[in-house]
């Protein structure tokens, strides 16, 4: 069926302005609407100002030459406004596409002010000229507003300017800051890399030099984890953060260097199958697994399991650690978190790296001590 014109939709169409620059074919019915939204809101406006200033607003509708020359006063009064204001800040916009937003801003605040001012000199001059208008102001009142509205022009514009200047101080401050906690955060993984137990390493050397001749293989597959071991410490230092998975090989690649010192006193269980696509930082959680080793299984005589663990939530993915251990308490934070050891460096890492003050958990009973941590 053939749409029926609705004469209420279009002129409620005649108050949609579009924020992009119009062509210039564009600009007659852009007008036009202005036009047509200046007709019918001008009676309105002129019984408003009418009833505030004491006259009865009847006289409009008593007489069509008062009626008239509202109408026309809104038109006048919406022409103007548009043309100088709404235009002009459309065209000013495209013009300012591309500088930083706070400047662009304070331009479009200025121009909006002075645009303003003039568009409502215009619109009395014009009104005062054709005479006979409804809406009348004494020319001291007049001068008065343009003298109030460039005060507030030139206030916004001092106001508008100290709040980038101060913005951009603010903003250069915290790149600064966000420079030195790279910085930080660099170093301390240079830090950790370091404290890559030495006493491992010669360790490891010493049980591969004695299995050198009781198990060949086992020795050949040790020195070759212990190779990749240290090319993947030597690529850490290169990233702020690595895949999780690519941690676990390296945490897999330790614990089958430590099982075969330990032989059957250490037992490990490791995550199997996909994980989930989150970073870490590097060298993050061998720590905490060489500290499970170190003071879990190492003290014990019949040795126990390390169990490292990863569950993924809905948005957050936990990690941790759980070793077989016979003290119910392994100790306040202040012996855990000694200043210079792996775990204070592993905490403040990942207090860098969550932005969370205590980013890493300590859970034990008289069974197991489990260190966790969420990414």
């Amino acid at each position: 069926m053939p749409v029926r014109p609705n004469p209420i939709r279009w002129v409620l169409s005649c108050f949609q302005f579009s924020g992009r620059t119009p062509h210039l074919r564009e600009v007659p019915l852009l007008l036009l609407k202005c036009g047509v939204w200046g007709l019918a809101t001008g009676p309105v406006f002129a019984a408003f100002f009418m009833l505030m200033g004491g006259h009865d607003p009847l006289v409009l509708v008593r007489d069509p030459t008062a009626l008239l020359w509202s109408c026309a006063t809104g038109v006048i009064w919406a022409l103007t406004f548009y043309i100088f204001l709404g235009l002009g800040n459309t065209w000013l916009k495209a013009k300012l596409a591309g500088y930083p937003c706070a400047i662009a801003k304070t331009i479009s605040a200025v121009y909006s002010i002075a645009a303003s001012s003039f568009s409502f000199v215009l619109a009395v001059s014009i009104n005062k000229w054709m005479g006979g208008t409804v809406i009348r102001m004494e020319m001291h009142y007049f001068w008065q507003v343009v003298l109030l509205d460039g005060i507030i022009g030139g206030i916004l514009a001092l106001v508008i300017g100290a709040f980038i200047q101060l913005k951009g101080q603010v903003q250069k401050a915290q790149a600064e800051l966000s420079l030195k906690e790279i910085e930080t955060a660099r170093a301390q993984a240079l830090a950790l890399q370091s404290q890559i137990n030495p006493h491992f390493f010669f360790n490891t050397l010493n049980t591969i030099s004695a299995l050198v001749d009781d198990d060949p293989a086992t020795a050949k597959r040790m020195i070759g984890s212990l190779s990749d071991m240290f090319r993947y410490t030597l690529g850490c230092t290169q990233a702020e953060s690595v895949p999780l998975d690519q941690e676990l090989r390296f945490v897999r690649d330790y614990l089958a260097i430590e099982q075969a010192r330990f032989r059957k006193r250490l037992r490990v269980e490791l995550p199997e199958g996909p994980m989930p696509d989150v970073r870490v930082p590097g060298l993050v959680l061998q720590p905490l697994v060489e500290n499970a080793v170190k003071h879990g299984i190492a003290r014990r005589i019949e040795g126990g399991l390390i169990s490292v663990r990863v569950a993924q939530g809905a948005d957050r993915t936990r990690v941790s650690v759980r070793n077989t251990a016979d003290d119910p308490d392994p100790g306040a934070p202040e012996r855990l978190y000694r200043h210079g050891h792996a775990l204070e460096n592993v905490r403040a890492r990942l207090r860098l790296f969550t932005g969370r003050q205590e980013p890493l958990s300590v859970a034990w009973n008289p069974e197991w001590t489990e260190f966790s941590f969420e990414i």
